[in-house]
């Protein structure tokens, strides 16, 4: 799921990956033996009992449960099923003559979406009585219109990020595996296509050679794209996920034939080695993996060789073991499973406001979901594979899936109208009765988000450094600095944190996020007139050199022209103090459980304080204010006051968080910009 933190690395795509009618593949599941078409395989029931184990790690990693911190790899292990099953359909029908794209959607859309949009609109419904902020329900607004287009892998990966959501706030976060599965259905039929005519209508070396080559580009992009913080688009983009889909396109008839030629004890020992190789993974990965990168490669070659040991010996150990009835049962309604847990999941956890208790989460994401599975499978899904296989009904597939096409638009648009509605009706509630916005903010245009304009630094002015706790002082300070003749410009960035601006820091971070602060930053050192004032704030943590990277970046100014404010770190929650207090009030719960210990924080924070305050000893021209005061009694720190919350989530200020602090310290602004 960054898992999320996610990362979000506990997401997983656990679809029933088949829709042809015999000999291509069976309705169930997977395939094991060569039929006549030697490029089908008749159903082999250890494939849902693969699917089972893969959907009971990631089932067990989210709800908590000890002993599997890798489990989000089973969307590895059902992109491997699903390459298998859909490559092995698309070449039978090829090699047949049978070959049809509008069916192939058809198929696809009868399996995969019936379920699916009657989710996506329960989901819509229940979120109207649960999401507590309009963050959260901006969040999901998004996620509602994009879902049903199968497009919000692209849409989670452009909002990882320093002011990103936590995962569990994010009701369908487990929709983008169904959009890389999606993007796999779109490309895959088109390229076999493309590669049978190639190879003069069959599939030769040419065809393997080029799917090596793919998958040898997708592998390289993946372990260069995987990134542990921020933005990774190794495990979202499909495009870097393309070849666990392609290792399970291999396993084919002549690979079968091949392994089947091997002595069986030898057949047995591999099997045995995909197992330990997808255990390990649970077992020993977790979310702090570097993920997919090369570490993918361990569960996917489980996968693989489990998928090719049972097609060749489906009389081998591990082949019967997954083929156990209630393995089977599991792996059968695994697709409604994994749809229904993440939402149940998502929307307990924002309810009791919970990062995670092992009891309410496995009621919700392992037996509720699972119940609701069993009835999905019972009422929806073996109807409509029942209604396939009837002779005639699939005689007009351009109906299905222009059907199914529209039904997919009506949903983004019914998503957009209820998550718009009641994002509106969420912001409304909580402005009116929570106060966040205080006395207003001001855009004046000097934030640095489209540059800097030359107005920004005409005649006097004063700069703001920093991170994200930086930036959510700029709206408010830039409105209460209006009534001067002062220019405020802001060169924060989230994620950018102060120091980096330090002399021999500068060079370093070119390179990285927040090098397009250094030029800004540079050209007001160097050129006139130089700033009034500068503002340094941040989300401060001690390191051993930071007292003289500090104390560097100070230097730079000339104490006789230009005075500083260092803002020391505000106390820091668990979770989001706004949705605590919302979700408290709610409920009729204390707001107790939304404070903080004071000595906690002071505890945490004493390290870094005494370097700032060290600052105002060494320079003439720094002052240094310690928030803690203004949100803190001697008992506990608390991230309200009455009706008014003072931050946005756990660690952010709110405008009125903003107003809070200048108002206690109104002297030291006012000595900041020349009045005192």
């Amino acid at each position: 799921m960054k898992f999320a933190g996610m990362r979000m690395r506990s997401s997983i795509a656990t679809l029933e990956l088949t829709g042809g009618s015999p000999p291509v593949l069976s309705e169930r599941a997977g395939s094991i033996a060569p039929t006549s078409d030697a490029q089908s395989f008749k159903y082999m029931p250890f494939i849902d009992g693969l699917r089972a184990i893969s959907i009971l790690a990631v089932v067990a990693y989210h709800v908590g449960l000890p002993g599997v911190p890798g489990g989000f790899v089973g969307v590895d292990i059902f992109f491997v099923i699903s390459g298998f099953l859909i490559v092995n359909q698309i070449k039978a029908t090829l090699s047949s003559g049978r070959f049809s794209i509008v069916s192939f959607y058809a198929h696809r859309a009868l399996r995969i979406l019936p379920l699916y949009i009657l989710v996506l609109l329960l989901s819509y419904v229940v979120a109207l009585f649960i999401l507590p902020t309009a963050e959260i329900y901006w969040d999901f607004l998004a996620s509602a219109v994009l879902a049903p287009l199968m497009s919000t892998n692209v849409l989670f990966f452009l909002h990882q990020g320093y002011f990103d959501l936590s995962a569990i706030d994010k009701p369908l976060l487990h929709t983008w595996t169904l959009s890389v599965e999606e993007q796999f259905y779109l490309v895959a039929p088109m390229l076999l296509y493309l590669i049978f005519c190639a190879g003069k209508r069959r599939f030769g070396m040419p065809a393997i050679v080029i799917g090596m080559a793919l998958a040898s580009a997708s592998v390289i992009g993946a372990v260069a794209m995987t990134s542990t913080g921020g933005q990774n688009a190794a495990f979202y983009l499909s495009q870097w996920r393309a070849w666990e889909f392609i290792a399970g396109g291999f396993i084919g008839a002549q690979a079968v034939a091949a392994v089947r030629r091997i002595s069986p004890a030898f057949v047995e020992a591999m099997a045995w080695i995909g197992a330990a190789a997808i255990l390990c993974a649970v077992a020993a990965f977790n979310a702090r993996t570097a993920y997919p990168s090369i570490n993918a490669a361990l569960p996917v070659a489980g996968a693989v060789l489990i998928l090719l040991c049972g097609m060749a010996r489906p009389d081998n150990t591990v082949a019967r073991l997954l083929a156990l009835r209630p393995l089977v049962a599991i792996g059968l309604v695994s697709y409604g499973w994994y749809l229904w847990h993440w939402p149940l999941l998502s929307f307990e956890r924002i309810a009791l406001f919970s990062e995670g208790a092992l009891l309410p989460d496995a009621l919700a994401g392992g037996l509720l979901a699972f119940s609701l599975a069993c009835l999905s499978y019972r009422y929806i899904e073996r109807p409509i594979r029942d209604w396939r296989k009837v002779p005639g009904n699939l005689k007009h597939p351009r109906r299905i899936v222009l059907g199914f096409a529209v039904a997919c638009i009506a949903t983004s648009v019914v998503g957009a109208v209820a998550a718009l509605g009641g994002y509106r009706s969420t912001d409304s509630y909580v402005a009116s009765h929570y106060g966040i916005a205080g006395r207003g903010v001001l855009d004046n245009g000097c934030d640095g988000k489209h540059g800097f304009p030359a107005h920004c630094f005409a005649g006097t002015y004063g700069v703001l450094i920093g991170d994200s706790h930086a930036t959510v002082l700029f709206g408010t300070l830039a409105k209460r600095l209006s009534a001067t003749s002062i220019n405020f410009v802001s060169m924060a960035r989230g994620g950018c944190y102060p120091l980096l601006l330090s002399p021999s820091r500068r060079e370093p971070t070119r390179r990285d996020d927040c090098a397009r602060l250094i030029a800004p930053f540079e050209r007001v050192l160097r050129e006139e007139p130089t700033p009034s004032f500068v503002i340094i704030s941040g989300n401060w943590a001690y390191a051993p050199e930071a007292s003289r990277l500090l104390s560097d970046m100070i230097s730079e100014f000339d104490a006789s022209r230009t005075r500083i404010l260092l803002i020391g770190p505000v106390p820091m929650f668990a979770r989001s103090s706004l949705e605590c207090v919302v979700l408290s009030d709610r409920y009729g719960i204390s707001r107790d459980r939304c404070a903080k210990p004071r000595a906690d924080v002071e505890a945490q924070n004493a390290a870094i304080i005494d370097v700032l305050k060290a600052m105002t000893v060494r320079f003439p021209n720094v002052r240094y204010i310690d928030p803690i005061d203004v949100f803190c009694d001697p008992d506990s720190c608390r991230p309200y006051s009455g009706d008014t919350v003072f931050y946005l989530d756990s660690h952010h200020l709110s405008p009125a968080g903003v107003d809070a602090l200048y108002d206690s310290f109104a002297g030291d602004f006012a000595w900041l910009i020349g009045n005192r």
